[in-house]
């Protein structure tokens, strides 16, 4: 019964410690929503470019025959969706640090691809294409330290808080050791 009482008491400051952290003005929780649509928005371009490159003659491999691009255009096309449902995802839970993760690792994925689209587009004589793939990369980089920063954060409020969860542990240990030492039946 004890340990049930002290999983209460640790859990409830728990659960309340997210809701806190999320609403502390200026922190990054609180800019994410807005940050996210710019996100999403910045990448709208990029689907109608992957329908135009996937129906396009644009040559993708060097001279030798082999692919100039890290991943083939269609992994590309299924990461930038899952990007997209990763931003719906954390919009809807901005304190869940794994999406963050997920996040941040699939916009710097997105760079490498854009940074291989742009560079394949202006070796076959596409300027305007690589400039539009170079301008997009350019907003995705910088959207790119955002997130870093973004995930850091989150991560220190969450190692702070779990610092604060283990010193109250310890607390609450100490005073029920004291507890049943002074409820001990004295030896006759």
């Amino acid at each position: 019964m004890r340990t049930g009482l002290l999983l209460v008491l640790l859990l409830v400051p728990l659960a309340g410690g997210s809701t806190l952290l999320a609403q502390q003005p200026g922190s990054p929780q609180t800019e994410l929503p807005e940050f996210l649509a710019r996100h999403r928005d910045a990448l709208r371009p990029l689907e109608k470019i992957y329908d135009e490159l996937a129906n396009e003659n644009l040559p993708l491999e060097n001279e030798r025959g082999q692919s100039v691009l890290r991943r083939n255009l269609e992994d590309q096309q299924k990461s930038l969706h899952e990007l997209l449902a990763t931003i719906d995802s954390l919009t809807s839970a901005p304190e869940d640090l794994v999406l963050a993760t997920q996040l941040c690792l699939q916009t710097e994925a997105l760079t490498d691809d854009l940074f291989d689209l742009s560079q394949a587009a202006y070796d076959s004589d596409r300027e305007e294409l690589g400039n539009r793939l170079s301008d997009i990369e350019t907003v995705v980089d910088r959207h790119a330290a955002w997130i870093d920063s973004y995930l850091l954060k989150l991560a220190a409020d969450r190692q702070a808080r779990l610092s604060e969860l283990e010193k109250e542990n310890a607390e609450l240990k100490k005073k029920v050791g004291e507890l049943s030492k002074s409820k001990a039946p004295e030896p006759h």
